[in-house]
């Protein structure tokens, strides 16, 4: 079942011998385990006579890894999550309110309704007031219509007229960007370290343990969440 194949490959990498990208590829060139009669043999020894779960003795029954098996992408993806919650205290104290004000910027004048600060108005050639506000129009307040709008300055990335609330939103975008380029600094890491996850959990999968004897129905249920996530991803 290549067990020693595999040993051997996560010593060399977790040695520094050999790089994530080797590992990787020698394991993919390994043929599929569940077709070889050596794991066919070893399944088939295990498999006992009665369900783990029901403990019924009405076969067929199947063997049942207890331990999920994670795509490699998935495995990147939890790695990925450990080292952006290294990084966020870094990354947030290197995001300054100068750096937030300066993203923000000073904002675009535009012509807002006196009522409500809507930018939506419009202005009537041939009505007065000369101008009528869509949102307090729509909202059917009393007076929508107006002579003279107001000026005020409009920040066009958070889509917002409130300094404060394009500064509380710049913020987190900010943090998100650094956090996303402090990652790819750490990319072939993440990489190694995955590569070392998921060699470990093949182990695991391929000798056989952590399996327990299932009846079909009771399998079919175990694996039913993760056949809904495929489903949906």
């Amino acid at each position: 079942m290549n067990i020693d194949t595999i040993t051997t490959l996560l010593s060399d990498l977790e040695a520094g011998n050999i790089t994530w990208e080797q590992a990787l590829t020698q394991v993919i060139a390994l043929p599929k385990v569940w077709q070889t009669l050596e794991w066919k043999q070893r399944r088939d020894e295990l498999i006992g006579d009665s369900c783990a779960v029901c403990a019924t003795q009405d076969g067929p029954f199947v063997l049942q890894h207890l331990v999920p098996t994670l795509s490699f992408k998935q495995v990147c993806e939890q790695v990925k999550a450990k080292f952006r919650a290294q990084l966020l205290p870094l990354v947030e104290q290197q995001v300054t309110l100068e750096a937030v004000a300066a993203h923000v910027g000073a904002g675009e004048e535009r012509l807002a309704c006196p009522t409500c600060g809507s930018l939506t108005i419009r202005e009537r050639k041939t009505m007065s007031p000369s101008y009528i506000c869509q949102k307090c129009e729509k909202y059917r307040h009393p007076t929508p219509w107006f002579e003279v709008p107001v000026t005020v300055r409009y920040y066009e990335k958070q889509k917002t007229t409130d300094l404060a609330e394009a500064l509380a939103t710049a913020r987190p975008f900010l943090v998100s960007v650094a956090t996303t380029a402090e990652l790819r600094k750490h990319d072939q890491a993440i990489q190694h370290e995955a590569t070392l996850r998921s060699l470990r959990q093949t182990l695991i999968y391929r000798s056989l343990r952590d399996t327990a004897t299932y009846c079909k129905k009771c399998a079919f249920k175990e694996d039913l969440p993760t056949i809904e996530r495929k489903r949906y991803t």
